[in-house]
């Protein structure tokens, strides 16, 4: 079998971010039909001042319901995903390079959720020190759409579905293949600068691209997509939580508090990372050549 091409190799890449892309595209294209359906009657076409009213309309209406299309396309894309995942563990059983590892104790995954609250705290107070928040406009429009006080589909749509969906794609799929050509600190950067530029802005990149090398760390250290998952689960809950329930709102009172607070989570994050350095430990067992020997694996979203 001949060495693959270049364009095969960048297609593998991309082509799971534009499934996912194009079912946004698809579901927000839908939704303005809609929405323009139902504004449309009523006005009169030839007044200017009646169009200018319909845009406004059109896009008011849109952009109160944002959240709940991006969560309804990530749910869509969901199954999609998951068939990309099994079928690139499947070719690799195939080609006789599924590999297979001991599981880590269930306690130690406590690590990684207070890994992912320690770095979410950190990252944001960080990140307001540096003053990026304000040279962002596009962060501060988007942080006014996605916390814009449905808590419920906050915790659930950023909390829950939509690191699996990421998680999924840059992790699981692209990270996964990029290893197939690179060592792990080339891929590692690469994929994390990518999820970086998914984003979309300065604030929301430069945190991504930091948080996406720790979610690489612990899928490498834990060798299951669980790992990652719910590191990204953990922050992006604790995100929801302080921005939605107000529970750290003292912290941001004084200098003294702020600091404070953002040198402990610095100091629970190295910790973390030290713990996991010495405690967790899954090793290779066994090189999968055949369906028999994958029936034995910890499940598609187990050991890798």
């Amino acid at each position: 079998m001949g060495q693959e091409s270049w364009g095969r190799r960048v297609w593998r890449l991309i082509y799971p971010g534009l499934t996912y892309f194009g079912i946004c595209f698809i579901v927000e294209a839908i939704a303005a039909v809609f929405i323009a359906m139902t504004t449309l009657p009523g006005y009169n076409p030839n007044n200017l001042n009646n169009q200018m009213e319909i845009i406004n309309e059109m896009m008011n209406r849109t952009l109160s319901i944002a959240l709940e299309l991006q969560v309804l396309a990530a749910a869509i894309s969901l199954p999609v995903l998951l068939l990309f995942y099994r079928m690139d563990r499947k070719a690799d059983l195939k080609k006789g390079k599924a590999r297979r590892f001991t599981a880590v104790p269930s306690w130690q995954y406590i690590l990684i959720v207070v890994l992912g609250v320690a770095t979410c705290l950190a990252g944001n107070n960080l990140i307001t020190a540096s003053g990026l928040y304000n040279v962002s406009d596009t962060y501060e429009a988007i942080s006014d759409i996605m916390y814009g006080g449905k808590l419920a589909l906050e915790f659930i749509g950023l909390g829950i579905i939509i690191p699996i969906v990421e998680e999924l794609i840059f992790r699981g799929l692209i990270y996964r293949r990029l290893r197939e050509y690179l060592n792990i600190g080339p891929a590692a950067v690469l994929c994390s600068l990518i999820f970086a530029f998914y984003h979309g802005n300065l604030v929301q990149g430069v945190y991504a691209f930091c948080l996406g090398l720790l979610f690489i760390y612990t899928y490498e250290r834990f060798h299951t997509m669980v790992a990652p998952i719910l590191f990204h689960m953990a922050a992006n809950l604790f995100s929801v939580a302080v921005s939605e329930l107000g529970f750290l709102d003292n912290m941001y009172r004084s200098a003294g508090k702020f600091w404070g607070g953002t040198v402990i989570s610095c100091l629970v994050l190295i910790l973390m990372v030290y713990l996991i350095e010495r405690h967790v430990h899954s090793v290779e067992i066994a090189s999968e050549g055949s369906a028999g020997s994958a029936a034995g694996d910890n499940g598609e979203m187990g050991q890798e």
